[in-house]
Formats: structure tokens, C-alpha cells, sequence
């Protein structure tokens, strides 16, 4: 009893302060069950679903916190956890487990909290019925999302999700300067909408596999992916000769328009790099074996398998859509009309400079596939003035706050070089390039990967 007194307590005074009085009643935390080696309490807080339209109602915005393992001593801090997606719940018993193993060393005196963005796990998951089956044509499915959202769709942004985790932030009690916040993917995204904005509530960032948000194209997605698939051929002895080149004549011999080749391309800048550097391996084996005559491994390895993304709860494909619709880049005014939309795609295909960056698929094959997701909101509803930006216009990163790039060396999803452009935004940003892996391999490989490292080593000089 004496410890479940002491747990309670630690959970609303994190760094040994109290928690200034407010009108708001701090949120319940329950024992709660999430698939994590340790046990959690849960709890949530209500937020407005649009700031600044109070008529649309509320938000759940669900969390789960780890207390500090010795209660006898004052907390060095919080571990705030955001996952990438846009759609992946921080609260996954994959995700929170491996956060688990690489910030073991520093749970005595550190909390570990994770918070579900808005639409996903345990904030409401948004549940988009015809995206999530993936049974319709995409843009059908996308046009039924937004339908369905009606107004509520300007609540699904990166600056919304931003304001909600410093909502947490008062909710629980923590002081400014206390909180760690790590991003992966789409999270160092938020990483840096939330730096920017509140830069002050933070004692330190970590931003893996960061996504600096500048580029419609995303030129350097396939161009790094072809890249890992030529390294990986260096790395490993099976592999001989010209691994790009092979490559490249499997996909004119398959057809460079044709469906299977979507199914390729979809894995070399998916799978391929989640699990690199094995997933470019494979790669290179089944493509060695399809033009020796034997096509099954490389259709067995790119199938995409059954339509749909499972649990929602798990995974949100509405989330995912209404935040990068919202929020990233295109190569169309937002505000014009879909037909006018259209035409400025077409017009930014054709004027698209080097014509053969993606050979040898064509041009304007590769931004209406799939794989690359270029043309994907263009029949999204226009922006409101209730909407920010995920990083304000002319907003600079605060000057002294340490930061934490990694970027992995096979990594195609979010490059080297995009690691490189996000670090160069903060003035005590450091970069360390993962060597051997791919996209958030700490997540993959807690125990393998030399990130882990990287983590607890910056984690150390904090204190």
C-alpha cells in the first residue's frame, strides 16, 4: 500500500515539484495492460478537436506512463515517446517495448511516457472504413474519409498533435525543461513542430530517422533506395557484379508501368528499408533469380499480400491520410479546385528536372504510383485559417536545445541526406549515421542496432 501510495504521488509530481494548481483536475492514471515488459498506468485528458472552433467538440487524447523505478530519489525527467506513421500509436506493445529496452539504462530515474497522437490507439482511433479495408480505389476511399470527418478533418495536423502533447505536459504536472521527447519518422516531424513551438518545455530531443518536411517530389526517396540496393550487394558475399543494373533490366523486362512493378518499387522503399540491410539482400537474391527464369522469389517477396491495414487501433489509415494531406507538401495550390489541381500536377510533371531521376521509370509513371504517394491528396478539402503549419512560418529552433539526429545509412524512407537538412536546424543538433541499417532501426533491432548506443550515450551527457 505504502508503494502504490508512492507510485500515485510520483505519477502527478514527476520531478519531485508539484504540480501547480489549476482549475483542471489532474487526469485518473489507472494500471493498465499494453503488451510492455513493465507495468503502466493509463490515463487521458480532453482537448479541443479544432482549437479555435470550440462548436466541433472534444478530442481524447489517451497516454500511458511508466513511473520511475527508484521512487526514494527526485525524477531526472520524463522519456515522452511519439510514434511515426502519421497512424502509429506510441502505446503498441511493439513499439513501447522496444522504447522499454533502449532507454532501460536510465528508467530508475527517468518516467517513460507514451502519448497517442490524436486519431490513433488510445486518442480515438480514427476508423476511415474504405481506407482501412483497402478494398476501393484509393481515391474513393480518401474522398469518403474526408466526407466523414466533415469539418473535424482541420483537427488532424501536426500542429494540433503538438498542442495536445504539451496539454499532457501540463496535465501530468511536468515542470518546463524536464521532458526528453523522442520522434521516429513522422514523429520527428512533430519532434520539431513541438520544438518550435514550446522549445522551452524542453530538456533534450531525439529525432530518428527525421523527416524535414520540404520536398513534394520527395527526391531523394527512390534515388537512396536504389543506392542501399547497390551497397548491400558490397556488404554481402553472395552478391557479385552490378547489383543497380540487374535491377534496372528486371524492371523493363517486367514492364515499367505494370503492376508488378508497383509491387517492387512499393517493397524497395518499404520493407526493404524497415529491415535493412537484410530486406535489400533479399531484394538482390530474388531479382538475380527472376532473370535467371525463376520469378517466384521476387513476386513472393513484393507481393503486397491482402488489402487492408488490420486493427485500426493498431494502425489508422484515416489518420495517416488527414495528416499528410494536411501537412505536407505538394506540388498543387491547395486552395484551387481539383480539375485546376490537375492541371498544376501535369504542368509540374512535365517541368520536372532530371527528367531520368527515377529511370528507368518514367517520370510521371513513378509520381502517380503508389510507392511514391505524390498525387495521392489531390481531391483533399482546402486548407482553413484555423489551420497552422506543422512549423512556423520563419520559426527558428531554440538555439540551445540539444538534439539528437540519427539517420540510417540504408534508410530510403527518410535519407542521410534529409537527416542532414533537419540537423542543420538546430544550432546543438548532432547527426549520427547508423551504419548497416535502415528506417528507426533501434525500433527494429533495440539490441543490435548501434543507434541503441548513440541513444544512451547522448542520454548520459544530459545529466
Amino acid at each position: 500500500m505504502k508503494r502504490r501510495a508512492l507510485i500515485s504521488l510520483a505519477l502527478i509530481t514527476l520531478a519531485g515539484i508539484a504540480t501547480p494548481a489549476t482549475s483542471t483536475a489532474a487526469p485518473k492514471l489507472k494500471r493498465c495492460d499494453i503488451g510492455a515488459n513493465k507495468a503502466f498506468r493509463c490515463g487521458h485528458i480532453k482537448v479541443p478537436a479544432v482549437r479555435g472552433l470550440p462548436s466541433l467538440g472534444k478530442q481524447k487524447i489517451g497516454f500511458a506512463v511508466r513511473p520511475r523505478g527508484d521512487l526514494s530519489r527526485p525524477s531526472k525527467g520524463a522519456i515522452v515517446f511519439v510514434e511515426g506513421g502519421p497512424g502509429y500509436a506510441a502505446t503498441n506493445f511493439d513499439s513501447i517495448k522496444a522504447m522499454g529496452a533502449v532507454f532501460a539504462p536510465f528508467l530508475k530515474r527517468h518516467e517513460l511516457i507514451a502519448i497517442d497522437q490524436r486519431g490513433t490507439g488510445r486518442s480515438e482511433a480514427l476508423l476511415c472504413g474504405e481506407l482501412q479495408r483497402g478494398r476501393v480505389p484509393a481515391y474513393k476511399a480518401l474522398k469518403a474519409c474526408a466526407k466523414k470527418l466533415g469539418p473535424g478533418y482541420q483537427g488532424y495536423t501536426t500542429a494540433e498533435s503538438a498542442a495536445d502533447v504539451e496539454a499532457v505536459r501540463k496535465a501530468i504536472g511536468l515542470p518546463k525543461s524536464r521532458m526528453i521527447l523522442y520522434g521516429d519518422s513522422y514523429g520527428t516531424y512533430l519532434g520539431q513542430s513541438y520544438a518550435a513551438r514550446y522549445g522551452d518545455r524542453l530538456k533534450a530531443l531525439i529525432l530518428s530517422s527525421a523527416y524535414p518536411g520540404n520536398d513534394p517530389f520527395w527526391r531523394t526517396l527512390y534515388p537512396a533506395a536504389t543506392n542501399a540496393l547497390r551497397l548491400a550487394c558490397r556488404r554481402f558475399p553472395e552478391c557479385r557484379g552490378d547489383a543497380l543494373g540487374r535491377f534496372k533490366r528486371t524492371l523493363r523486362r517486367v514492364g515499367v508501368s505494370s503492376g508488378f512493378t508497383g509491387n517492387i518499387l512499393s517493397y524497395l522503399v518499404g520493407d526493404a528499408a524497415n529491415y535493412a540491410p537484410d530486406g535489400y539482400r533479399r531484394l538482390n537474391s530474388a531479382v538475380s533469380a527472376y532473370l535467371a527464369g525463376k520469378p517466384r522469389r521476387l513476386r513472393g517477396l513484393s507481393d503486397p499480400g491482402p488489402p487492408g491495414s488490420g486493427p485500426t487501433r493498431y494502425f489508422s489509415e484515416g489518420m495517416y491520410a488527414a495528416v499528410v494531406c494536411n501537412d505536407y507538401p505538394v506540388v498543387w495550390n491547395r486552395a484551387s479546385s481539383v480539375p485546376e489541381r490537375r492541371r498544376q500536377f501535369r504542368r509540374a510533371i512535365a517541368g520536372f528536372r532530371p527528367s531520368n531521376l527515377f529511370a528507368p521509370i518514367p517520370k510521371a509513371t513513378w509520381m502517380r504510383d503508389p510507392a511514391s504517394d505524390i498525387d495521392a491528396c489531390i481531391t483533399w478539402p482546402s486548407p482553413t485559417d484555423q489551420m497552422e503549419p506543422p512549423i512556423p512560418v520563419g520559426q527558428k529552433m531554440p538555439g540551445d536545445l540539444r538534439t539528437l539526429v540519427l539517420a540510417g545509412e540504408f534508410d530510403a524512407i527518410t535519407s542521410v541526406k534529409e537527416g542532414r537538412q533537419v540537423k542543420r536546424r538546430f544550432p546543438r543538433g548532432r547527426l549520427f549515421v547508423v551504419p548497416n541499417r535502415g528506417h528507426v532501426s533501434e525500433l527494429y533491432y533495440p539490441f543490435k542496432s548501434r543507434a541503441t548506443g548513440r541513444i544512451r550515450r547522448f542520454m548520459k551527457n544530459l545529466d
